[in-house]
This record gives structure tokens, C-alpha cells and sequence, in this order.
């Protein structure tokens, strides 16, 4: 049998770490609208949802 082109544990590594830095930093902008509840990072996400859902409500941390 051929050997595999990539380890799959050095990917499954480098993934677990990026998603517990995304996990660990606290998300500065909570949308909610209807029966909906959004994390926001920045502005312009924010301005996005606010054209989906003008209704809706933010909050900044």
C-alpha cells in the first residue's frame, strides 16, 4: 500500500488550536434579532446582519 501524502494528526493539531483561540477570545459585539443571537468580531459583520435584520438589536462589549 502507498503512503499517505499528509499525517492527519499535525492537521487535526493545527485545527484543535485555531478553533481554542477562536473559542478563548471574547467575541466584542452580540446581535440579536427574532429568535436569533449573533457573535460579532468587528463592524462590518455587524453592518451585514443589520441589512439582513433591521429590526434587530446590538450590544458592544
Amino acid at each position: 500500500m502507498e503512503q499517505k501524502k499528509y499525517k492527519r494528526k499535525n492537521s487535526l493539531k493545527k485545527t484543535m488550536k485555531i478553533l481554542d483561540e477562536i473559542k478563548n477570545t471574547a467575541p466584542k459585539i452580540i446581535f440579536k434579532a427574532q429568535n436569533l443571537v449573533v457573535t460579532l468580531r468587528n463592524k462590518s459583520q455587524l453592518n451585514r446582519w443589520l441589512q439582513l435584520y433591521p429590526d434587530g438589536k446590538y450590544t458592544i462589549q
